[in-house]
């Protein structure tokens, strides 16, 4: 009845997570419940600590724009203090890492898996007070899903033509 306008943006963005990941599918397959329903004791049973405490109304309202738009329109960046408490459950994690893990990739494990975009108004810029936290500004690199062929020393020696 009397909920605030932070209150509302949090529950959409809690809302809006991304779906997954081994913590949610282990403790689906543990208990015999739906995936679903394993969502709130997996991400942590809401001890979340991200833009709650940093972010603050027209930040919030972005990252719930992005969230929401998944990508699909231009958003702005979120400059957050690059020091917050970011953790969830017990890991703590840096907080557009735990954006991106929460919100896009709940298999991401390290930050050297995440990239910037160039389309990131920070992308060039050393912010070492503020961090852009838009999941969406963000992009995860490729895994290579085979090892590369061996390497040989001299693989065209079989191609030279014989003194014959």
């Amino acid at each position: 009845m009397f909920r605030s306008k932070r209150s509302v943006l949090l529950r959409r963005l809690w809302r809006s997570r991304a779906p997954g990941g081994k913590e949610e599918e282990e403790a689906a397959g543990e208990s015999g419940a739906a995936v679903t329903e394993a969502r709130a004791p997996a991400c942590g049973g809401g001890r979340w600590c991200c833009p709650g405490k940093a972010g603050r109304g027209r930040q919030l309202e972005g990252l719930l724009h992005a969230v929401e738009s998944r990508g699909g329109t231009r958003t702005p960046c979120l400059l957050l203090p690059a020091k917050a408490d970011s953790r969830l459950g017990q890991h703590w994690y840096p907080l557009p890492m735990l954006l991106c893990k929460v919100f896009r990739w709940p298999d991401l494990c390290h930050c050297s898996e995440v990239k910037r975009l160039c389309c990131c108004e920070t992308y060039s810029k050393a912010h070492p007070e503020l961090v852009c936290c838009n999941p969406h500004h963000l992009s995860r690199l490729c895994e290579l899903e085979s090892p590369p062929p061996p390497y040989s020393r001299y693989p065209m020696d079989f191609l030279k033509p014989s003194g014959e």
